[in-house]
């Protein structure tokens, strides 16, 4: 599968900048969404708008208060968006558009906590568990495999107005679902060219967890 990391250079200042600046502040964040699956298949399979990430709601304030410094400093702008209402609330930074979100999990006995505009949903604490990967030069932490597909299938469930747009169901939902999963959320058929592919990323998940 070709790597298309060169169409993500919109992103070096998040990568770059943005997300060593937590790092450097001891502040633990994992990448999810789009990127979180060009993560789980180990390249960019399209161009990603932007990044999304979340942090610990005990660290959530002070992510904001160090991105809001990194942001001054390098003439970016961190809108603070309205709570959800169920109380979750967001930072979105701009760079030439949104290019990264932030959002807060709940760390609760046993379990994290994620509250989305659509309901909630309780993960094992396990998705804590931070992997470091290398995508065309990006270094950046996600949670496990097995958990950046859970997470990207109940945004599939629980978001119908993303679940069929071209770069998710053309692009993600075909390389991280397997055929069965893409039948049960699609109601149609994988490609036959994908189904290797669904092998070999079924073995390293596996291999995850």
């Amino acid at each position: 599968m070709l790597d298309v990391g060169g169409t993500n250079k919109h992103l070096d200042s998040v990568f770059k900048i943005l997300l060593p600046e937590l790092e450097k502040e001891g502040i633990d964040y994992w990448v999810f969404g789009g990127v979180g699956v060009a993560a789980y298949i180990g390249k960019f399979i399209r161009e990603n708008f932007d990044v999304d990430v979340f942090v610990k709601e005990s660290d959530f304030k002070k992510a904001g208060a160090v991105l809001q410094q990194a942001c001054k400093h390098n003439n970016y702008k961190l809108d603070v968006c309205e709570p959800l209402k169920n109380g979750r609330p967001k930072l979105n930074i701009i760079i030439d558009t949104e290019r990264m979100s932030v959002i807060p999990v709940y760390t609760k006995p046993g379990g994290v906590l994620f509250k989305f505009k659509k309901g909630s949903k309780e993960y094992s604490s396990k998705i804590l568990e931070r992997v470091e990967r290398n995508i065309s030069g990006y270094k950046f932490f996600t949670p496990p495999n097995n958990y950046i597909k859970e997470l990207f299938i109940n945004c599939l469930i629980s978001r119908p107005d993303k679940k069929n747009k071209p770069k998710i169901k053309d692009c993600d939902a075909r390389v991280i679902l397997t055929k069965e999963e893409f039948m049960k959320i699609y109601n149609e058929q994988i490609p036959a060219k994908k189904r290797k592919l669904d092998r070999k990323l079924t073995a390293k998940e596996e291999k995850d967890v």
